[in-house]
């Protein structure tokens, strides 16, 4: 009777522990998901307005500190979602977004560096077109969840 208490006990606590892994790919799941889907929306957020803020920053002090407070913003985005944890039949996908991310960071550098010296922010920084190949990816997402 013991055995057969201790060995239904061993199942529950097997099958609680089997449930749980498979809430925990779940969640992560959902969470890489959201997260993604979150970012490259930033992303393209920023994009839109990009012209816009750089023109004003060329004359206004205001809008040149707010478009270096945004672009530190951006690149602190770009740094943490490198951290978030992928799901193995994301790998790819996130393997394209940090690829993209690389060049952002130093495109992202390089507009800092335009401001301070006066120059066309966007100026040889490789930003816009690596945010339409992010927007284009975000499309093909997109596309995938219809």
């Amino acid at each position: 009777m013991i055995k057969r208490s201790v060995s239904m006990l061993m199942i529950a606590v097997m099958l609680m522990t089997a449930g749980c892994g498979i809430i925990n790919d779940v969640s992560q799941t959902v969470n890489f998901a959201t997260e993604t889907t979150d970012y490259l929306q930033s992303l393209t957020d920023f994009g839109q307005n990009m012209n816009t803020l750089a023109e004003q920053a060329m004359t206004d002090l205001d809008a040149r500190t707010n478009l270096k407070e945004q672009l530190v913003a951006l690149k602190d985005q770009v740094v943490q979602y490198g951290s978030l944890q992928v799901p193995d039949y994301a790998k790819d996908i996130h393997q394209s977004i940090a690829d993209y991310n690389a060049t952002l960071q130093n495109g992202i550098d390089q507009a800092l560096t335009n401001i301070e010296q006066g120059r066309a922010v966007f100026d040889s920084t490789g930003i816009p077109d690596t945010i339409n190949k992010i927007n284009e990816l975000l499309n093909q997402i997109n596309q995938l969840a219809l």
